[in-house]
């Protein structure tokens, strides 16, 4: 774990089981992106309502890992905002999402290792039948579909190699973009080939 995250603390809080706190943490990894992205989108909007149910989530995403500096942050910009005190509380907000992005980054690293020490690591085969199920469902418009199947891929420890071509594929599903989908596949294909 990066030196930030007190993983003993996490396995506190997640009634002193170290398997529940590992499942945690890949949680909170899996959805990170996609949070990260909805709290900017709200901060952009301004949309306080919204906000302070994403920042109240984040804290507890950062306390349920052990990062308790960053919790205690959320903490403060959710009391400002819940109290009507606005000023200043979506500028915190964006640096807070910025850390956030880093956390996010290295809890992907602390997964991979996770991974490897579990045993959790998808072969080629594996993986290149799973993103053919995932083009299937998004030929389909079942983008639902396709990107539970990518979640679900993304428990195993997948390549380095493949790092910006998983980002770009996420991205895409998330954003219901059936070109973009296709196109990341075609570099994935194009990457395994040569």
């Amino acid at each position: 774990m990066p030196s930030y995250i007190d993983a003993e603390v996490g396995i506190r809080n997640c009634g002193d089981d170290e398997q529940q706190y590992r499942e945690a943490v890949r949680i909170v990894c899996r959805y990170g992106d996609e949070k990260k992205a909805q709290l900017l989108r709200l901060m952009q909007e301004r949309d306080y309502e919204r906000f302070l149910t994403e920042i109240h989530a984040l804290k507890n995403n950062f306390a349920t890992v052990g990062a308790m500096e960053l919790a205690n942050r959320a903490r403060t910009i959710e009391d400002r905002c819940k109290s009507g005190k606005r000023d200043g509380v979506i500028e915190d907000g964006f640096v807070l999402a910025d850390d956030y992005g880093n956390f996010i980054e290295d809890l992907k690293k602390t997964v991979k290792q996770i991974d490897k020490e579990e045993g959790l690591v998808a072969g080629d085969d594996e993986i290149a039948r799973s993103f053919e199920e995932i083009k299937a469902c998004v030929m389909e418009g079942r983008f639902d579909d396709a990107s539970d199947l990518f979640e679900v891929l993304a428990f195993f420890n997948l390549p380095d190699k493949m790092e910006a071509f998983v980002d770009e594929m996420r991205r895409s599903l998330l954003e219901e973009d059936k070109d973009g989908v296709l196109h990341a596949l075609k570099k994935y294909q194009t990457g395994v080939n040569a």
